[in-house]
């Protein structure tokens, strides 16, 4: 079968832009596996749906539904402002299965680098077993919104891994990235390399440590990102008996000391991390058990974090777990974009619960004022 999405070879022109920038849309896809999100993901999708709601006042959101689910699924995410596709998929994690994307300025053309995806570790430490369907979906979504393909699927990498200021510095974590489970035939030096060359960045800041016992080993999108150039914000813990705060102070002393890649000091803002939560009793029972997925036990701990918010060009999502804390990240994003953002927190203990947050779930296409797509009968 022939593709209708244009495969390029040549990256050149293009750059990984900023999320704090103007999107053409925000993705998301429908939680529905039983043996991730509990008592049927009826919880999970209610937050889901509060995210989309929240999103589509400032930018279209494409929500993505798998067509084995039933058509009433849909009903609820088609409001003003959404679109809904039916494609396959195995869980609903839009920012790590779906493409990566570029843009060219010059050419106004846009790029989705589809990268191998194997469940955050595939035989070594992954999740569920097929993962097939996430695999593919970059391919399929790309060719239905029209936007050129570039694929890379020898090479393991999830969009929550990174993180990027827009100029050409990304942000990785040693602890995800040299995982035994993504690319092991691969040096720290070879994965550099790849990220420079298909992302299209100048430097990498490798940190040490994601937030202690993430399932998805540490991703960066849980512990560190670009706030706007030159500032990052940095999740830590100020308890010193807990396990986290060690992993803090080696994060911290890497960006205290590193640069972005126009040689500038970064300014680090430091966000508290919500006080330690564990899966109950009550949680557990609601998750189906079986020997596809990763058994999740009553008292595991949950890699919670603020970090993990997603924003666009005047908005920001935040988590909000019911804490304390929950205020204190507020104050300290309002406090910073002033009235640059709107910061809307949402409650998002059950995406936790599933394993990540509101940035795992969602995916940015950058703005272009025309899809580049231009029709090739050659699928390569």
């Amino acid at each position: 079968m022939n593709s209708i999405v244009k495969n390029i070879t040549d990256l050149s022109g293009y750059h990984f832009p900023f999320e704090g920038e103007k999107h053409l849309a925000t993705c998301l896809l429908v939680p529905y596996r039983e043996d991730t999100w509990r008592d049927n993901a009826k919880p999970a999708m209610k937050e889901y749906l509060s995210i989309v709601k929240a999103i589509a006042p400032f930018e279209p959101v494409v929500v993505i539904i798998d067509p084995r689910l039933p058509y009433s699924v849909c009903t609820p995410f088609q409001m003003e402002n959404t679109h809904v596709l039916r494609l396959r998929y195995d869980d609903a994690w839009a920012r790590d299965s779906l493409p990566v994307f570029l843009k060219n300025e010059t050419e106004r053309q846009l790029v989705g680098v589809d990268f191998g995806f194997n469940a955050w570790g595939g035989s070594y430490d992954g999740l569920y077993k097929d993962y097939e369907d996430d695999n593919a979906l970059g391919k399929a979504f790309l060719e239905e919104m029209m936007i050129a393909r570039y694929p890379k699927k020898d090479f393991i990498l999830e969009g929550g891994s990174i993180h990027t200021d827009g100029e050409g510095t990304l942000l990785v974590t040693e602890e995800c990235l040299l995982s035994p489970g993504r690319n092991p035939s691969l040096s720290k030096e070879e994965i550099e390399q790849v990220l420079k060359d298909t992302l299209q960045v100048k430097k990498v800041i490798w940190l040490p440590y994601g937030v202690y016992n993430d399932e998805t080993d540490g991703h960066v999108d849980n512990i560190c990102c670009f706030l706007k150039k030159g500032v990052v914000a940095l999740a830590v813990s100020e308890d010193e008996n807990d396990p986290q705060h060690e992993r803090d102070l080696e994060n911290l002393k890497v960006l205290e000391n590193e640069t972005d890649c126009n040689g500038e000091k970064l300014t680090i803002i430091k966000l508290p991390l919500p006080k330690p939560m564990y899966l109950t009793k009550e949680e557990e029972e609601g998750i189906l058990k079986n020997d596809i997925a990763i058994k999740r036990e009553e008292g595991r701990r949950l890699a919670g974090s603020y970090v993990n918010f997603y924003m666009g060009e005047k908005f920001l999502l935040l988590p909000q777990f019911g804490c304390e804390s929950d205020k204190v990240a507020y104050d300290i994003l309002k406090d910073f974009y002033k009235e640059e953002k709107e910061i809307i927190q949402i409650p998002s203990k059950e995406i936790l619960l599933g394993g990540g947050n509101i940035h795992c779930v969602t995916k940015q296409i950058p703005y272009m004022e025309r899809y580049p797509f231009q029709p090739e009968d050659e699928d390569k």
